[in-house]
């Protein structure tokens, strides 16, 4: 691959990067699930650090190997919205306006004893941006562990794939305008923390993603690696009627636990003190 080739292939992957891998951070918070009925709706902040090994020739035909490093953040913050379908099941997605990137994803908790959760979070989203538009499938699975009632730890383990394309008139060669039709591979992990209330939870969390590129004609990319550092704010509703559900029927409850004692006795009644009925 010429540098000029590699110089492309960076900036469409840089792009790729932008609007999906630094960006999908809400698919891998947390593997507690929210109560069947409640929703959460979030932003995420994210800044990303890129590593890359640029492998170029000179004019004198001597080959260079530059290792590469920058830094972007996200201007423009990620929405997320969630709700609980069951209390193992979490639909939702989320709305990238900075990449024109959408997503929709199933959070299913297999597993949850007093302070274990673990949750499968298989994803589906399409994006398009600037140089480059394609489809993405994303499989993350993630572990919860709850170090007190408000306190939690996150880990992930994760893949994705995006099939894409460039937009017309972007490919190096006039005769070849599909010349980056291809795949973007993803693999990584992430460590973070949820610090959560009755309306409102926060989770900072740090990412490790490696990218590989591979082109239909045969040419492929060395791939780059990123560090993301990302901080989760999710507002969570529908707590309050459901509390006032839980009152009002414990409140029944206590009622029915009462029994019938059967009517009460006076002066004037046709009944006992014991409620028998006067002969």
């Amino acid at each position: 691959m010429t540098r000029l080739r590699t110089l492309l292939g960076l900036s469409l992957l840089g792009l790729a990067v932008l609007s999906s891998g630094c960006l999908m951070a809400g698919n891998y918070q947390s593997a507690r699930t929210l109560e069947k009925g409640t929703s959460a709706t979030g932003l995420t902040f994210s800044f990303t650090r890129y590593t890359f090994t640029d492998h170029y020739t000179d004019s004198m035909g001597v080959a260079h190997s530059d290792p590469v490093s920058f830094s972007l953040p996200n201007l423009i913050p990620e929405v997320t919205y969630h709700i609980g379908m069951t209390n193992d099941v979490t639909v939702g997605g989320r709305v990238a306006l900075g990449s024109g990137g959408i997503e929709g994803d199933v959070l299913y908790r297999f597993f949850h004893n007093d302070k274990l959760h673990l949750a499968i979070d298989p994803a589906i989203g399409g994006e398009a941006l600037f140089l480059i538009e394609g489809e993405t499938f994303r499989m993350p699975v993630i572990l919860t562990y709850d170090l007190s009632d408000n306190l939690s730890v996150n880990l992930s383990a994760f893949g994705a794939i995006t099939h894409y394309k460039a937009i017309n008139g972007t490919s190096t060669s006039s005769s070849k305008s599909d010349a980056f039709l291809g795949s973007l591979a993803s693999t990584g992990g992430s460590v973070g923390f949820e610090l959560r209330g009755e309306v409102l939870a926060i989770r900072p969390s740090l990412e490790f993603t490696r990218y590989v590129a591979n082109f239909n004609d045969g040419s492929s990319f060395d791939g780059f690696n990123t560090v993301n550092v990302m901080v989760h704010i999710a507002w969570i509703g529908g707590r309050e009627k459901k509390q006032l559900n839980r009152m009002e029927r414990k409140l029944d409850k206590v009622l029915d636990n009462q029994g019938d004692t059967g009517p009460k006795p006076t002066d004037d009644s046709d009944y006992k003190p014991d409620g028998q009925p006067i002969k």
